[in-house]
């Protein structure tokens, strides 16, 4: 039988990868009703998704939903709406998937958590790029010990300047911008492979001759770990393609993920990831089958709340996650 997931909230971009994913894997989910308080939100999605999935069962409530037969709840609204929206899904005693960032303060995530281990109930974070084949290849390696001592991560997830308006039509009431949206991505992999920094340095800043000055468009954080430095870059003004990046430098060898790709756009079927190790002349490319991406998470989260596998992500490390990505994005202290 299909896991029966509801939808709170479907503004949120990567919505539209996990409807696809649905769509495309019938016999393991169903999307049993969805809720958004917003009628431009409902009207466009009702015709983006209905092709897909056929006439979609709307809910004038989260409540009335969540009173559906249901085995879990994916929560893809805006980011300052879903911590109370997944705290409802929790208090009708159903499991949660929720969209990145965790909220937009630390307090508010924390409850959830304390509010999850309560009762007993799974929460998993969306962070697209834990399950693509060349992260997970970096994860495997980094943790087998293969880099030898970690001495330096750094990480570029650029965004393309043609959307720029929209970006700070969305994410401008966020005091850290395109840093705040972007960079969970990153820190998520960085702490997977260094654990929490010890000092973490913002630098914010507003790089366009246009939009409002308090907009943050360019923005670079620095981490100090006991024995390396992490280093997380990500500007909304991106002219260049295949730009996104990630590198480890390690005492014993070094991998680079030359292009990321997106989290919930179309890539291409081969990731190659670059691949240095000690008494080698020359790096390495290993061209490694790309996974499709969000059935992963999907499957994960039916995995665990069938009871069949602990978390691959823990409930600590999601917290410090998004602790980090506060006080770099320069939002902390926030009401935490």
């Amino acid at each position: 039988m299909p896991l029966r997931l509801a939808m709170l909230g479907m503004w949120h971009t990567h919505a539209d990868g996990i409807v696809r994913q649905v769509a495309e894997h019938s016999e393991e989910f169903t999307l049993v009703g969805f809720f958004d308080r917003e009628p431009e939100v409902l009207a466009r999605r009702v015709k983006q998704w209905e092709p897909q999935l056929g006439k979609l069962r709307l809910f004038d409530t989260p409540e009335a939903l969540l009173k559906e037969p249901l085995d879990g709840v994916v929560v893809e609204g805006r980011v300052h709406d879903n911590i109370a929206l997944a705290r409802l899904a929790l208090a009708h005693g159903k499991p949660v998937l929720l969209e990145k960032p965790a909220g937009d303060n630390f307090a508010g995530f924390r409850r959830l958590i304390q509010q999850a281990r309560k009762k007993r109930l799974h929460v998993q974070m969306i962070y697209l790029f834990r399950y693509m084949s060349a992260v997970q290849e970096m994860l495997y390696r980094v943790r087998k010990g293969e880099l030898g001592r970690i001495y330096h991560y750094r990480a570029r997830l650029p965004k393309d300047i043609t959307l720029y308006k929209e970006y700070v039509d969305e994410l401008g009431r966020y005091g850290g911008g395109m840093f705040f949206e972007m960079a969970g991505h990153v820190i998520d992999m960085m702490i997977a492979m260094l654990g929490v920094p010890t000092r973490i340095m913002p630098y914010m800043a507003h790089h366009h001759r246009q939009g409002p000055k308090d907009f943050v468009d360019n923005g670079v954080a620095i981490f100090e770990y006991p024995n390396a430095w992490a280093s997380i870059e990500v500007p909304a003004l991106e002219i260049a393609t295949m730009s996104r990046r990630i590198e480890v430098f390690g005492t014993d060898g070094a991998m680079v993920i030359p292009h990321m790709g997106s989290g919930h756009l179309k890539n291409k079927n081969i990731q190659p990831i670059e691949l240095f190790r000690r008494g080698q002349d020359e790096w390495q490319t290993l061209n490694l089958e790309a996974q499709t991406l969000q059935i992963r998470d999907l499957r994960e989260f039916a995995a665990v709340v069938a009871g069949k596998k602990r978390p691959d992500f823990s409930a600590e490390h999601d917290l410090s996650v998004q602790e980090a990505l506060l006080r770099a994005s320069g939002m902390w202290p926030t009401k935490c």
